[in-house]
């Protein structure tokens, strides 16, 4: 199950074995990690959705924030739903959902640094968003989304095998095999697909694009156009995104890199690249955690408002009448 958690389902270059029991204790052992903290997060991210319910300080920043609370949960369903699948990942659904599955799988991820950064350039300048706006400029991203998931949809689908086994893939082989390269070397096609579209445009691109709006705005901290503290929220958060990412983003392009120079690995490398590359995908979901972490530690009030919306609070003139009205009652 190690390999599958970044694969999904998209690498089965051979046919497997039945899983062994030592394979579905470290598939129990990842089930409850990941659980822990995408659990986690769900309860840290649904404390702050209540606290700025009740606080009314809804900003275009907390709108950024729900949507990538949004974005992760299509990211724990995704996951979930692989783990539910078993050690052997076989896919027992038709073709077209497996191609909904590859669309939701590639998608999100571009949408998440889409939307990362949008929120880096709505702090940077306060006037670049305003609420149409942003549905605008949200709609154009969900359209260069699907352009980019056009590939998915075209080449995704079941592979199954002589013994029955059934993998949900997206094989770009044919596209390979058109271009005339050889036999052996058609997996390159796939494996630029991924280099591209996993690390590079989710998290290499976005980190270049973000460097120069990011050095701009950092001579803006303790500066009177921060007196809301939303462009230190940005820095922290963006940040912590580069260095949650950093070592699951790196492993992904050297996998993918080594996979297209057609390097051969052991078994022994392969397994260890497959339990890094998982345990580094676990330290990025942490990110989730630290977002709404961060922004209750910097705006406290957002917090207190939990605590203040059970009293009513009731103005010293309103007491005073309601004295003066009981008073006059009593006299006869």
């Amino acid at each position: 199950m190690l390999e599958e958690i970044y694969f999904n389902l998209t690498q089965h270059k051979y046919e497997r074995a039945s899983s062994s029991s030592g394979e579905e204790s470290s598939s129990f052992v990842w089930l409850v990690l990941f659980s822990v903290v995408m659990s986690l997060s769900v309860v840290v991210n649904t404390i702050f959705i209540t606290a700025l319910m009740f606080s009314r300080k809804m900003s275009m920043t907390h709108i950024f924030l729900l949507l990538f609370f949004i974005i992760n949960l299509v990211d724990y369903s995704l996951l979930i739903f692989e783990f539910s699948l078993g050690a052997g990942s076989q896919y027992p659904y038709n073709d077209e959902s497996c191609s909904f599955y590859q669309l939701l799988l590639q998608g999100n991820p571009l949408l998440s640094s889409g939307v990362l950064l949008l929120f880096v350039y709505n702090a940077y300048s306060a006037t670049f968003l305003s609420q149409p706006r942003l549905l605008l400029l949200l709609s154009l991203l969900l359209l260069i989304q699907l352009l980019l998931s056009i590939p998915t949809l075209v080449y995704s689908g079941l592979a199954v095998y002589p013994s029955g086994a059934r993998y949900c893939v997206m094989d770009l082989g044919g596209v390979a095999a058109w271009a005339g390269l050889p036999m052996e070397r058609q997996q390159m096609a796939t494996s630029l697909y991924y280099l591209m579209y996993k690390p590079v445009l989710t998290y290499w691109l976005p980190i270049c694009l973000l460097t120069a709006p990011l050095v701009k705005m950092g001579k803006l901290v303790n500066t009177t156009k921060d007196d809301q503290f939303n462009i230190t929220l940005t820095i922290t958060i963006i940040i912590s995104y580069g260095v949650f990412h950093l070592p699951h983003a790196s492993t992904a392009f050297v996998r993918h890199f080594l996979a297209i120079c057609s390097s051969t690995l052991s078994y022994r490398d392969r397994w260890l690249l497959d339990v890094i590359q998982s345990l580094f995908l676990l330290i990025s979901y942490f990110s989730h955690l630290f977002r709404p972490l961060v922004c209750l530690v910097l705006d406290p009030d957002i917090l207190a408002s939990l605590y203040r919306s059970s009293y009513k609070v009731i103005d010293y003139k309103e007491v005073k009448c309601g004295r003066m009205k009981k008073q006059s009652e009593i006299v006869p």
